[in-house]
């Protein structure tokens, strides 16, 4: 599995989390479409917290490219940060 949190959990917003799992990833791109030839599942899961009055999540294009290289499908999970108010 690979992750881009480093230990604890940090605030971070989503394109940068992202971004630091695809530097990691795409060295290794064929040999991850080699292992989905051979059966393995692969996906994007993504959790992202939010608020009502917070900002939308933001996914540039040049990042939506990168993600496209390689393989599994993209899931977010967006869920309340503030459950109590």
């Amino acid at each position: 599995m690979c992750s881009s949190a480093s230990g604890v959990a940090e605030e971070v917003e989503l394109q940068e989390a992202l971004g630091r799992v695809l530097d990691r990833l795409e060295p290794h791109a064929a040999e991850l479409w080699r292992l989905v030839d051979d059966g393995y599942w692969a996906n994007w899961s993504c959790y992202v917290g939010s608020h009502a009055t917070e900002h939308t999540v933001e996914m540039g294009r040049p990042l939506m490219g990168r993600i496209l290289q390689l393989p599994g499908d993209l899931w977010l999970d967006v869920y309340d940060d503030y459950p109590d108010e």
